[in-house]
C-alpha cells in the first residue's frame, strides 16, 4: 500500500517503512549496519523497547548485541499500530508500534547444526 500525493514520489505508509527498516537492520552486514541504522532513525528519535525507554545509541547497541554471531536472520512482524502526526498531511511522520519475532541463525554450530535463537520484541518509535 502506498499514498499518492499526485505527481512525484510515492510515500509508503509509516508501518511498512518501519518494518522494512527493522528487517534491514537484522539482515545488514557488519559493513553496512551503520548506514542502515542511520537511514532508519533520526538523531532525536524516541524509542521504547519492551516497555523500556532507550536512547538511540542504546537501541543501536541492543540490535548489534542481538546480531552477534549472526549468519542469517528472518524477521516476522506479528502486529503493528500506526498513528499519523497529522491525518491531513500523511507525508509527515507519526508514531508506530511494532511487535516482531527475529529468528537468528548463528555462525556457531552445535552438534553439527547451526545454533539458532529467537528474539521477540515490541518497539515504539516516535
Amino acid at each position: 500500500m502506498s499514498i499518492s500525493l499526485g505527481p512525484g514520489p510515492v510515500i509508503i505508509p509509516l508501518t511498512a517503512w518501519a518494518e522494512d527498516s527493522i528487517s534491514a537492520l537484522f539482515k545488514a552486514t557488519a559493513d553496512n549496519f551503520d548506514s542502515a541504522f542511520d537511514s532508519f532513525l533520526a538523531e532525536d528519535v524516541h524509542i521504547t523497547v519492551n516497555g523500556k525507554h532507550l536512547t538511540r545509541e542504546q537501541y543501536k547497541q541492543q540490535i548489534l548485541g542481538e546480531k552477534a554471531l549472526e549468519r542469517t536472520a528472518n524477521v516476522t512482524f506479528l502486529n503493528s499500530v500506526e498513528v499519523p502526526k497529522d491525518e491531513n498531511k500523511p507525508a509527515q511522520a507519526g508514531t508506530v508500534g511494532l511487535f516482531y519475532k527475529a529468528q537468528i541463525i548463528e555462525k556457531l554450530f552445535v552438534l553439527g547444526a547451526p545454533a539458532g535463537r529467537t528474539i521477540t520484541s515490541s518497539v515504539n518509535l516516535t
